[in-house]
C-alpha cells in the first residue's frame, strides 16, 4: 500500500459514472435512452430502427452506461472499456489540463482544434491528488 500513496508503483481504479452519479441523473438517462426507443420504434413502420436508435445510444453513452478500468505506470495510461484495451505512453502528452471530474492530456504543448480527437480524459473517480501527483511527475510539459 505504500506504493499506492507515494505514486511510485502502479496505481488501478474503475470508473462506472451510471453507479457513481447521483441515482436520479442515471435514471433519467436511463428513461431518456427508453423513451427515444419508445418513440423512434412507434413512428417507423420497420421496426428495425427502433434496434437501431437504442445500440447506437448506448454505443454512444457506453462511457457512462458501463465500467472503465484504468492504470497508470511507468509505461503510460492503461485502459480497458467493454473488452477494449489502449494504452497511451507518456511521451504522447504534452499537456496537463485539470477540471473539476479528472484530467485532459493533450500531445499538443498549446490547445489545439484537435485536441478532442489525439487528446485523453483520464477521470480521477476520488483519487484525485494521487492520480494529479502520478501524471505530473510522468508528462514533461514543458516546451519543445
Amino acid at each position: 500500500m505504500l506504493e499506492l500513496q507515494t505514486g511510485d508503483g502502479p496505481f488501478e481504479w474503475k470508473v462506472h459514472p451510471l453507479v457513481h452519479e447521483k441515482v436520479a441523473k442515471s435514471l433519467s438517462l436511463v428513461a431518456i435512452i427508453h423513451a427515444v426507443v419508445v418513440v423512434v420504434f412507434l413512428s417507423f413502420e420497420p421496426y428495425f430502427y427502433g434496434i437501431i436508435s437504442y445500440a447506437v445510444l448506448v454505443a454512444s453513452l457506453s462511457t457512462f452506461l458501463f465500467p472503465s478500468y484504468y492504470k497508470l505506470d511507468e509505461t503510460g495510461i492503461h485502459r480497458v472499456h467493454l473488452g477494449r484495451r489502449q494504452l497511451r505512453r507518456w511521451a504522447e502528452f504534452r499537456r496537463v489540463d485539470e477540471s473539476a471530474h479528472g484530467l485532459f492530456l493533450s500531445p499538443f504543448s498549446r490547445p489545439s482544434r484537435l485536441d478532442s480527437f489525439r487528446g485523453f480524459f483520464l477521470p480521477f473517480h476520488q483519487n484525485q491528488d494521487l492520480v494529479v501527483y502520478y501524471v505530473r511527475r510522468h508528462v514533461n510539459t514543458r516546451a519543445n
